[in-house]
This record gives C-alpha cells, sequence and structure tokens, in this order.
C-alpha cells in the first residue's frame, strides 16, 4: 500500500469517527441545544473529510448524486460554528429561528444548482464525464469566493461574541466559564488557522500557480485531527460541552422562590421596587453566583448599588440575607444540571462546584434544607 493509499484510509477512519462524534453530540447530553448544533458542524465536517478521501472522476460517475454536496455543506462549516458558540454562551439564543437566517446563503447555493441536481443519475454521470456546462462551473467558482468570505467574516463575528461575553459581567467569571473561554478560543483559532490554509489552496487552484505539497490534504487531515482532539475532550473533560449559559433574556416580572420566613413562598417584584429588580436583574442575567468566591461587594459593583444599599433591599424587600440568596440560586442551578443529565457523567459534587458551591458540606445541607431530600435521593426521585 503506498503512501497515497494510506493517507486516503486514515481520512476515511477520520471521517466515520467524525460521523460517530456527530451522533454522539446530537443525542447525548439530550436537550442541549449547543451540542445540537456542534453535532450538525462536526456532521458536515465529516461529510467533506469522507468526500475530499473518496473523490475521483470515476467515484462521482459512479454516484453522480454526491456530486457539488460536499461544497454546499462547507457554506455551513462557519455559520454553524458562529452558532455554536453564540448559543454556548448566550441562553436566549438557543432557538432554531435564530439558526435559520445563517443558513441562508447554503440554500442559495443549492438553489442555483437545482438545474442540475435534478437530473436523472445518468445525465449527470454524461455531464461529468463529459466536462460541465459553464454555468454550472461559474457557480462553483463564485461559490468559492462566498465561502472565502464566509470564514473570513464569521470568524470576526465569534472572536466579538467571545468579546461579549467575557466583559459583559463587572463580576469576574467563574473557573468553569474561564475554562470554557478558552476552550472556544482554541477551537476558534485553529479553525481560522486551517481555513487559512484551506483558502490558499483555493486561491492557488484558482491562479494555477504549482506548488510542491497539496494544501487540501493539509486542511481535511487537520479537520481530522482536530476532530479527534474534541473526541478525547468529550471522554475526559466533557464538562467543557455543556454550555455555561452566560446570559438569560432581561425580564423584570420574573418570579422566583425566596424565603421569606421559615417556608418558602413565591414573591413577586412589583414595579414599584425598582432597585430590588434590579438586583435581581443582574443575578438572573449575569449568574455572578457560579463564582465561588462572589461576595456582597462584588453583587453591589455589578448592580451598580452601594453595598449596605444591596444588604438592605436583600434584607427588607426579599426577606433574605446575602448568603441565603446566593445559594437559593446556586442549588438551582445544580438543580438544572441534574434534570439535563449532567450527573450521568459527573459526581454530584463537581455539579456543586460548577454551580458556586466550594464546600460538599455546605452544598448537602443546604441542598437538603431546600429540597427536602439529599442529592443521591432527588436524582433517584427525578430517575425513578
Amino acid at each position: 500500500m503506498g503512501v497515497e493509499e494510506i493517507f486516503r484510509l486514515v481520512l476515511l477512519i477520520g471521517s466515520v469517527m467524525i460521523f460517530i462524534m456527530s451522533f454522539i453530540l446530537w443525542f447525548h447530553p439530550k436537550g442541549l441545544f449547543p451540542n445540537r448544533v456542534l453535532g450538525l458542524l462536526i456532521f458536515a465536517w465529516g461529510y467533506g473529510v469522507f468526500i475530499f478521501a473518496v473523490q475521483s472522476r470515476a467515484f462521482f460517475i459512479s454516484y453522480p448524486h454526491l456530486f457539488g454536496v460536499g461544497t454546499a455543506l462547507i457554506f455551513l462549516f462557519f455559520p454553524l460554528m458562529f452558532m455554536y458558540i453564540k448559543t454556548y454562551l448566550f441562553k436566549k439564543y438557543r432557538k432554531v429561528s435564530n439558526l435559520l437566517i445563517h443558513l441562508v446563503p447554503f440554500f442559495i447555493f443549492s438553489i442555483s444548482l437545482s438545474s442540475f441536481y435534478f437530473q436523472s443519475a445518468a445525465n449527470k454521470a454524461d455531464l461529468i464525464a463529459n466536462g460541465l456546462p459553464q454555468w454550472v462551473r461559474d457557480i462553483f467558482y463564485y461559490g468559492n469566493i462566498a465561502i472565502i468570505s464566509l470564514g473570513v467574516l464569521y470568524t470576526i463575528l465569534s472572536f466579538r461574541i467571545i468579546d461579549k461575553f467575557e466583559h459583559h459581567s463587572k463580576i469576574k467569571l467563574s473557573k468553569f466559564q474561564t475554562k470554557a473561554i478558552h476552550w472556544l478560543k482554541q477551537f476558534l483559532i485553529i479553525n481560522a488557522v486551517l481555513w487559512a490554509i484551506g483558502t490558499s489552496g483555493v486561491f492557488i487552484e484558482m491562479l494555477g500557480v504549482d506548488i510542491p505539497f497539496d494544501l487540501f490534504r493539509v486542511y481535511y487531515l487537520g479537520l481530522t485531527i482536530l476532530t479527534l482532539w474534541m473526541s478525547v475532550f468529550t471522554i475526559y473533560k466533557p464538562d467543557l460541552f455543556y454550555a455555561t449559559g452566560g446570559e438569560s433574556e432581561f425580564d423584570f416580572k420574573r418570579i422566583i422562590r425566596i424565603k421569606k420566613s421559615d417556608k418558602n413562598k413565591l414573591i413577586n417584584v412589583s414595579d414599584d421596587k425598582r432597585d430590588a429588580k434590579i438586583i435581581i436583574n443582574h443575578l438572573e442575567s449575569e449568574k455572578p453566583y457560579l463564582n465561588s468566591e462572589m461576595t456582597l461587594q462584588n453583587l453591589a459593583d455589578g448592580s451598580g448599588m452601594s453595598k449596605h444599599r444591596v444588604s438592605e433591599l436583600l434584607n427588607i424587600e426579599i426577606g433574605l440575607s446575602f448568603s441565603e440568596v446566593i445559594n437559593e440560586y446556586r442549588i438551582k442551578e445544580v438543580i438544572r444540571l441534574i434534570n439535563d443529565g449532567v450527573h450521568e457523567q459527573h459526581k454530584i459534587l463537581h455539579l456543586a462546584e460548577l454551580s458556586g458551591f466550594n464546600s460538599k458540606a455546605t452544598f448537602n445541607r443546604i441542598f437538603k434544607k431546600k429540597t427536602g431530600k439529599t442529592p443521591s435521593q432527588y436524582i433517584q426521585d427525578i430517575t425513578g
């Protein structure tokens, strides 16, 4: 077996692993919108690697319906990457409707080739064998230019959305959020480097310049390695694939569960309690309680009030001390992670740490106080 055959075999094996990875991200853990976006992105990567490994005129003559599909899917690479990062960091964007607008270039390219796609297999095979019409070659030519432009545009947008998350809050990011940002930046930088290599290959091909090696091979091999690297992370660092939920919609009429006396009650923060609404909005949208080192001064800085004023509002308007309010939110976060199935990959103590607790004893005591059950009993009840 020669070097060429070995290289193609490596890419084929890599594409199979990429497809498996995409299905894992789509179905497990269930209900995580960012992971489904990433699953779609990785599926598109896998198809691109597969087509590059097997592509030849003989292959497309045998399977003419696959011709051009790989190029169409490349239109999804950077829009899906951008939407993954955006929905990973910001909860309010986790809707299919927010995704569709970014798929417009993919649909335009696909529709423009519909006259070719909808022909019979025999007709398409004949065109591939004897030469594509000029209009088809033009679509691929301008399509390549559009793909390069999308790569540049969405790389810039992706860096900006990360920067927005990093500097949106006056409260220091939690350790988990800091790790997540570091992971996303690595992911984006590697993508950008690979894209620059692939783009250089396109320009060299357009200009007809001869170089001693194929840049597209470097690109698709790098894409395969990147996906396998991500696979390792899902095994050894799976917590990085759980979205941070960094920002939620501002909702001044939100009803939160807080403790007024010895019994839990639902208290609606009315419109005349403006300052209390500001504090609650800050807690709901910024989630500063995820930082285990959060202090009353941090909350005061984040809400733009004095430390004394914040303490007064918490005790009089809400009826809880600072630590009680923060623990309420931290318990809510632990319960959310359990309901999302995160406990299936991690010990409950890790979920507590992600939610801002830095003491096992404190977490267990407060969890039982708020729910009436130990964490293990709670998990057992919801799982049956």
